[in-house]
């Protein structure tokens, strides 16, 4: 899940995590095949008759995901969530964090692609550029460092001095604070950045530490103002370290810009044009290895996407969503996929902590009745993302596309090592491949 603003290892999120025991139902035993999509967004032409997709029970023997295996259970059409949690253990374990750019996320690109063509799918790889923001940022006393981030406007650099403190940078506050040579810290609030800032230069500061009113990073600038010394924001919690160690050597590291890479994303289709998707990101932060930020999700689109191979679906695995929904965005902009009929995103499906359907609520209502239906035992309702969170059915939306992302709820591990193939609750799992599945093949007919 993207989290839009820039901070240290570890999620803004902190609702708490419920555990909910989710049964295995045989689901869609009477469901009806899914749709063949026509050519118009209202209209469907029902397929010849399938035979009825089941869901392998709990004590059946636990497939890997070879070939092998993917192939028979295809052949069977039976929803297998286990080959789900193998995706899982693959993505997250075998192949482990993939950072937008980098070998582990085209091994990650390979590897889906690899398993949607055997299930039957026509999969091209599709390359597109990215930028993201990189911040090294330090504080550093007595040899322990604290990550900051730089302001823009500040110069990138290190400068070591005396730390010495300001207050909010009122005038009465400056008045009789030596800067000169020395590394001042100011408390955020009541005087602009740039005024803290520009009175510490001209005073001869070296460098300017802001630090937060609140627990966590945050991130400012200084307008108009470039200064010739580093400034650096640094989270509330360092502040009682920092005043205990007034009149020590700091060292203060600005280091913080833009980077370009090349990313891609897996595009599989059934045949015809593109009129319904199902979508997940499969890139990680660099903190961690990803297992339910969203190796998860993928696992659910490449289980459910096996058993529903019809004309007109196509499964898109989108990269570099952590740096700003790039892939989902390079997609819709090459392929004009406003002529769609419908978007599923799945985007964390591996630890129950509030379920909800976020987008399209029109959609979303059409998606809870086909899965209550289907007599799965979902906890799913419409609901929407903490602040400053989004993921990639927001791109579709933008084009025209009805949209949702399917999320398991706030999981504090997220972007952090922690973020591990342990944590993952195979039941969770099994509900949302159950529950994406029951969603395609409803709205299909």
């Amino acid at each position: 899940m993207l989290t839009l603003p820039v901070h240290y290892p570890g999620s803004l999120r902190r609702l708490g995590i419920a555990t909910v025991a989710v049964a295995l139902l045989a689901a869609c035993g009477g469901a009806e095949p899914p749709a063949v999509l026509a050519g118009s967004a209202t209209t469907a032409t029902v397929a010849a008759p399938q035979p009825t997709i089941k869901v392998a029970p709990l004590d059946a023997a636990v497939p890997g995901a070879s070939a092998t295996a993917v192939e028979a259970a295809a052949a069977a059409l039976v929803l297998e969530p286990r080959l789900a949690l193998e995706h899982v253990r693959v993505l997250s374990q075998e192949i482990g964090s993939r950072p937008a750019g980098t070998t582990q996320e085209r091994a990650a690109a390979d590897y889906i692609a690899e398993t949607l063509r055997a299930a039957g799918y026509d999969v091209t790889i599709e390359e597109f550029p990215f930028e993201e923001d990189f911040d090294r940022s330090s504080v550093t006393v007595a040899g322990v460092s604290a990550p900051a981030l730089a302001m823009r406007g500040g110069a990138d650099g290190t400068a070591n001095g005396m730390l010495v403190f300001a207050g909010v940078g009122e005038t009465a506050e400056l008045a009789g604070v030596e800067m000169r040579g020395r590394v001042v810290l100011f408390d955020r609030g009541v005087v602009p950045f740039s005024e803290k800032a520009r009175a510490a230069e001209a005073a001869g500061a070296v460098a300017v530490i802001v630090v937060n009113h609140e627990a966590g990073p945050f991130r400012g600038n200084l307008g108009d103002l470039r200064a010739s010394i580093p400034v650096v924001a640094v989270a509330g919690d360092l502040r009682p370290s920092l005043v205990n160690d007034l009149g020590q050597s700091v060292t203060v590291s600005a280091d913080g810009g833009m980077k370009s890479g090349v990313s891609q994303n897996v595009v599989a289709k059934a045949g015809g044009e593109c009129r319904a998707y199902l979508g997940a990101h499969y890139d990680s932060v660099p903190e961690g290895p990803g297992a339910n930020d969203n190796a998860t999700g993928v696992a659910v689109i490449l289980e459910v996407a096996r058993v529903n191979r019809v004309p007109g679906l196509c499964v898109v695995a989108f990269g570099a969503e952590e740096t700003g929904l790039w892939g989902s965005r390079a997609y819709v902009s090459d392929h004009l996929a406003g002529t769609a009929r419908f978007m599923l995103n799945v985007d964390m499906a591996g630890i129950l902590g509030g379920p909800v359907i976020v987008g399209d609520r029109v959609l979303t209502d059409d998606i809870l009745k086909h899965v209550e239906a289907a007599g799965i035992a979902s906890p799913l309702r419409a609901g929407s993302f903490p602040p400053f969170s989004s993921s990639d059915h927001v791109s579709f939306s933008a084009v025209g596309v009805p949209a949702v992302t399917f999320n398991s709820g706030d999981d504090p591990a997220i972007h952090t090592p922690e973020d591990a193939f342990e944590r993952v609750e195979p039941a969770t799992l099994t509900m949302f491949v159950q529950a994406v599945d029951a969603a395609l093949r409803g709205l299909l007919q």
